[in-house]
């Protein structure tokens, strides 16, 4: 591509929050987003669309997206910003491109609705998860007990991620008692996910197009798994970061074929074309689902000589991201690359 060429991606930014179009540096709201953006090559050229819940009110006009040969979606979260998304599916329907992570396959992405598309993959437990809508303490635990679930079962707000959770509950009155005043809420089965050594082990892979790339595996003494736990607790333990190094320097992460078939199947059936997914191992061998959606995050990279070792996934994806969206990594001319929404 010439230097004076237009680019031909288009990358969709924006969230239901935001009311306004935003012009210029001020950095966009991105709440509910991908950052897999982050891994394309700083210099590849695009144009950024910033699309609002008001978007085709405040517009003047239809946008011209003939110029564009892809259009990349960095809305991802359903739950948190199903206006706009309803907007992006409108603004693509007469789009002769090729759409990545369409908003129609986001808008499917939503823990209970993940959890029954995944159901009966071999090799995958996948927790059961139930939807509850605003309602009165009374009437969502007659529907916990309805649904089945078996306790515990952790409680949650629809549309949070990195380990946020309401509680741990014994029983439909103790989770139902803990609602929040508005919102939906999301009720799932804990599964103990315990290896022989009564440590807790969270992996992390990405699908990006055809790819699999693991990204991390943490360790914890606790089953609520976070980034943190490597500097809490597996620096203290050399085996523990060499056995992580171990698992991002194989394909396979180290897993046997029955649990890499099951991611297998997993990217087959989710309809988004980039996303990650948490897990762990069961006693049985079995991969265990914790969630799978494109809002998961692949950055940042801790700035510590001890870590370096995790990087190494991040030229695979590279190089994923870039075959995903039909562009090589370009000479660093730049021009049409604005940082004000990574």
């Amino acid at each position: 591509m010439g230097s004076q060429d237009p680019p031909s991606l288009l990358v969709i930014v924006g969230s239901d929050q935001d009311t306004r179009l935003i012009f210029g540096p001020e950095p966009i709201p991105v709440t509910g987003s991908s950052d897999l953006n982050l891994l394309l090559d700083r210099a590849t050229p695009y144009h950024l669309m910033h699309v609002t819940k008001n978007f085709f009110k405040q517009a003047p006009s239809q946008p011209y997206l003939f110029p564009f040969r892809t259009a990349l979606n960095l809305v991802t979260d359903a739950d948190q910003n199903p206006k706009v998304l309803a907007n992006i599916h409108r603004l693509l329907r007469t789009f002769g491109g090729r759409i990545v992570n369409r908003p129609e396959a986001v808008l499917r992405s939503t823990r209970d609705q993940v959890a029954r598309m995944l159901g009966g993959i071999p090799g995958l437990v996948v927790p059961k998860t139930v939807r509850l809508g605003n309602a009165k303490p009374e009437v969502a635990a007659r529907t916990l007990i309805r649904a089945g679930l078996r306790f515990p079962v952790l409680l949650r707000r629809a549309g949070t991620h990195t380990g946020e959770f309401i509680g741990l509950f014994d029983n439909a009155e103790g989770a139902s008692q803990a609602f929040a005043q508005t919102g939906d809420h999301i009720a799932t089965e804990f599964v103990d996910f315990a290896s022989a050594d009564g440590l807790y082990r969270k992996y992390r892979v990405f699908f990006v197009g055809g790819r699999v790339i693991f990204r991390h595996m943490l360790v914890s003494d606790y089953w609520n798994v976070h980034a943190n736990d490597r500097t809490r607790f597996m620096v203290t333990r050399p085996e523990l970061l060499a056995e992580e190094e171990g698992v991002l320097s194989s394909a396979s992460g180290g897993l046997s074929s029955q649990a890499m078939d099951a991611l297998r199947q997993v990217q087959q059936h989710m309809p988004l074309d980039y996303f990650g997914m948490d897990f762990g191992i069961t006693s049985e061998g079995q991969v265990l689902l914790f969630e799978a959606n494109a809002t998961m995050n692949f950055f940042p990279f801790l700035d510590d000589p001890r870590f370096a070792y995790v990087k190494q996934s991040l030229k695979p994806a590279q190089s994923a991201m870039h075959s995903l969206v039909g562009v090589l990594p370009p000479m660093r001319v730049g021009l049409f690359h604005d940082d004000s929404f990574a």
